[in-house]
């Protein structure tokens, strides 16, 4: 099965529609993930029927910002199992029978919101069982080397999201490619940089 999330950073332009076809022929996902989408109301589901998905539930952004789109098609059992403004938590029943339990996450940028998140996020409140896959972009670090200033201090406003990881016993998945998923500026002496996107997963 493959599984995409993307950070499109708004899905209304016909830039995004363009780059989301070509993802979905390049790698036919089984299960397309979008977050920070823009978009909400009759605008996304306009958008969601055109990128060729049988089914898809989302959360709405709020006025322009956040948002989480989950697509996927027919021949996939989902349940839709809860909706949170930072999170879509779904059960997922593959093509092989396999059953498990997957949320796409969009954490706010705001650090009081976040801090609620993971509370929200515990798996004796969420009552998840088995094999879990936990991924999105979660706007936090575990620690100052994921970032372009490593000296900036960001580690101690990333303790809640470190505890979560280590309480929940989640597996980062690693990556490859550049080492920051969000970039800001060119210039050398305003670039900010960090990997703010990632994938976890339960032991089984």
């Amino acid at each position: 099965m493959i599984v995409i999330t993307w950070n499109c950073q708004g899905a209304a332009s016909k830039g995004f529609i363009r780059a989301a076809k070509w993802m979905i022929r390049s790698h036919n996902p089984d299960i397309l993930c979008h977050m920070e989408t823009k978009t909400s109301g009759t605008n996304a589901d306009d958008v969601c029927k055109k990128l060729g998905f049988d089914k898809w539930a989302r959360v709405e952004a709020l006025g322009f910002s956040g948002g989480i789109w989950i697509l996927w098609y027919d021949d996939l059992n989902i349940e839709i199992l809860s909706s949170h403004p930072q999170f879509i938590h779904m059960a997922v029943e593959g093509k092989n029978n396999n059953k498990w339990t997957s949320m796409t996450v969009y954490g706010s940028p705001s650090l009081h919101l976040r801090k609620r998140l993971w509370n929200d996020l515990r798996q004796n409140k969420t009552k998840v069982s088995g094999p879990w896959l936990i991924a999105g972009d979660f706007n936090a670090v575990i620690s100052n080397e994921e970032t372009s200033n490593h000296d900036g201090g960001t580690s101690h406003r990333n303790e809640d999201f470190k505890n979560w990881i280590f309480n929940e016993g989640l597996v980062d998945l690693g990556y490859t490619g550049q080492p920051f998923t969000w970039k800001r500026g060119t210039d050398l002496s305003m670039f900010r940089g960090a990997r703010l996107d990632r994938a976890l997963c339960s032991m089984d």
